[in-house]
């Protein structure tokens, strides 16, 4: 049975398509470095959930944001429409952005915290109306009717509050006899939340296939998600806690453990960093507390559990200083331990080694799929994640898109190397990328590695006289604020277009699809490298000690990843096209040029307009 949804396999989606079935089928894991416009999701799809359906699997597509379900889901309800085959699919985000409760501000682990005391406690009405002591009829009949049809987990909700259930709850019900279920990497490789999430649901990893969308966020997702910190404004408020219940002995120590974040950072001037080894904070806690190391910890959770269950309280910094605690004195290798001094002292737990939860999970799957537009080198990810060699096909597909679409150019002469950096540099950027901007037609993009130097060329830039808005993109914007300043650019294509400056690795530069030829240009100003923090340092060593490659994986190649991902939001379809410069002069050399596609293929010129405007003019005159 062959259940692609389209009439027609695009050119390089059929090559991904028959990997993916030949890795699926035989147990394998694919890394696939492959360009927009192969049409990864519908070409991912197709063969998995074909091979679930005939060998008693489960999907499990993986994202990095929520927003990347829409076209999962599409998919899905395009297949269920055209071969009308009996399959069961269901749409799960983190249950704190379907949660009917208050609780958009807590981060993940308070949620997850406050959700189970409240539940403990009987006191959500919304568990109580999906479970009570068993299945109520209402939440059956929402079941079958979510069953029936791939749905958005917008509509899921909604359909959900409508009849004052539990949106997450009536998911994992749902997920029980799912063929497929499209999650975020939370579910999967947060270990305490992977084990809860398949046991509910009960699946096992040994009868998964999992597809990684966007591979190339999968490892700092995964150091993020095992990084624990203790900051002086949670022990301030964890001692309100201890206050308001009368827990005096809990109270005098956590002033004793602010005192010591402050000897920890004595001497040290605002921003300054240092490495903490595990005895040392432990050592200079237990000299001044009256309690042993583990008596506080258990205290500060048992106070935890009593905060959170105080009626309309969502949040225990208690809590958070207790899984702190609990996880400092864990191990050393593949961690690194930081303090760090800007408004409030931190001290961090951090992972530098994403293995050790992706290990375990990759090991234990039937098989897997990595897919991303910029996962390159693939065999970065594959060691990284520690994938077993001899199971693990990696690919690097060429892009479908006719090259006499795309235009990429490569100026020499400038950089934003720390050491060049002047405003005389910054000067020559915005009388270069001034030129170009008067012969792109419409929207024009600009990245750059940071918020200073943006702003730094901005003020020259404004010297010029140009004949497009300057729409800039400000470190302290909101999302809501970013997503206006998305949609007047759309505007401005209705005039002469629009000049956004942005950032490399912000929302705008990865996180926005520019559909429909919304630009007809982006530079990129510079490599968004900058001297490396202790934490950089900590992941340079790790990989230099583990692989021999340190300064490639924890340095140069996530921020090539961030160029190409800027870079890449020019060309969206196969019938745009557009311009693409490249404003540094490291470009050209060994290190960093060897981090781009194997189809990257660049003019080198001093002075891009001339190109540009051949570029356009060719286009008006084909027209």
């Amino acid at each position: 049975m062959d259940i692609f949804p389209f009439e027609k396999i695009r050119d390089g989606q059929r090559e991904f398509l028959g990997d993916v079935k030949g890795a699926i089928e035989n147990g394998r894991h694919l890394v696939a470095h492959a360009p927009a416009g192969i049409g990864k999701t519908a070409a991912v799809i197709a063969p998995s959930l074909e091979y679930a359906l005939g060998n008693n699997k489960t999907v499990f597509f993986l994202t990095p944001k929520h927003t990347q379900h829409t076209i999962v889901v599409d998919t899905l309800q395009r297949i269920k429409r055209k071969f009308d085959i009996n399959f069961v699919a269901v749409d799960i985000i983190g249950k704190q952005w379907t949660c009917p409760q208050n609780v958009r501000d807590l981060d993940p682990r308070e949620f997850n915290e406050f959700c189970r005391v409240l539940k403990k406690d009987e006191r959500c009405r919304y568990f109580k109306n999906v479970r009570k002591r068993k299945l109520s009829k209402n939440a059956r009949r929402v079941i079958e009717r979510i069953k029936k049809e791939p749905m958005h987990s917008e509509k899921i909700s909604k359909l959900c509050s409508d009849n004052m259930l539990c949106p997450y709850e009536i998911c994992v019900e749902v997920g029980k006899d799912a063929n497929i279920v499209i999650c975020d990497y939370f579910h999967i490789f947060s270990p305490n939340v992977r084990k809860a999430f398949l046991s509910k649901m009960n699946k096992n990893l040994e009868n998964s296939i999992l597809i990684i969308d966007e591979a190339h966020n999968l490892p700092e997702r995964v150091r993020n998600i095992l990084s624990y910190n203790l900051t002086d404004f949670s022990i301030k408020r964890a001692i309100k806690e201890a206050n308001l219940l009368d827990y005096e002995i809990l109270k005098e120590n956590f002033r004793e453990m602010a005192n010591v974040l402050r000897e920890l950072g004595r001497g040290m001037k605002k921003g300054g960093e240092r490495y903490v080894k595990r005895e040392e904070f432990m050592e200079k806690l237990q000299e001044r507390m009256d309690i042993t190391y583990a008596e506080l910890a258990d205290m500060s959770e048992d106070l935890g559990e009593e905060v959170l269950g105080i009626p309309n309280r969502y949040r225990s910094y208690s809590k958070t200083i207790s899984r702190f605690l609990k996880n400092w004195n864990k191990e050393d290798i593949g961690y690194t331990r930081i303090f760090k001094r800007n408004k409030n002292f931190l001290l961090t737990y951090r992972c530098l080694d994403p293995s050790v939860s992706s290990r375990e999970v990759f090991e234990d799957s039937h098989s897997s799929v990595f897919m991303s537009g910029t996962l390159i080198p693939v065999s970065m990810y594959s060691n990284i994640l520690a994938l077993d060699p001899k199971r693990t096909l990696e690919r690097e597909y060429e892009s479908p898109f006719p090259k006499e679409n795309r235009l990429c150019i490569l100026v020499p002469g400038v950089t934003t190397k720390f050491t060049k950096r002047s405003d005389l540099m910054y000067s020559r950027y915005a009388k270069i990328i001034s030129e170009i901007v008067k012969e792109v037609p419409k929207n024009i993009a600009v990245f750059f590695p940071a918020y200073h130097i943006l702003e730094s060329v901005e003020n020259h830039l404004k010297k010029f006289r140009l004949n497009k808005e300057i729409l800039v993109e400000r470190q302290e914007m909101k999302k809501d604020e970013r997503v206006e300043l998305y949609q007047h650019l759309i505007n401005l294509m209705n005039n002469s277009g629009g000049i956004l400056l942005g950032v490399q690795a912000g929302s705008l530069s990865e996180g926005v699809d520019y559909a429909n030829n919304l630009l007809d240009a982006v530079i990129i100003v510079g490599l968004p490298l900058e001297i490396p923090n202790l934490e950089t340092k900590a992941l340079i060593d790790y990989y230099d000690f583990k692989f021999e490659r340190g300064w490639d994986y924890g340095y140069i190649f996530p921020a090539m990843n961030r160029v190409l991902q800027a870079a890449g939001r020019c060309i969206r379809s196969e019938t745009d096209k557009g311009v693409i410069v490249l404003m540094d002069e490291r470009f050209r050399w060994r290190n960093y040029s060897k981090c781009f596609p194997r189809d990257f293929e660049f003019i080198v010129s001093e002075i891009p307009e001339r190109y540009v405007k051949r570029f356009f003019e060719k286009e008006r005159t084909k027209n």
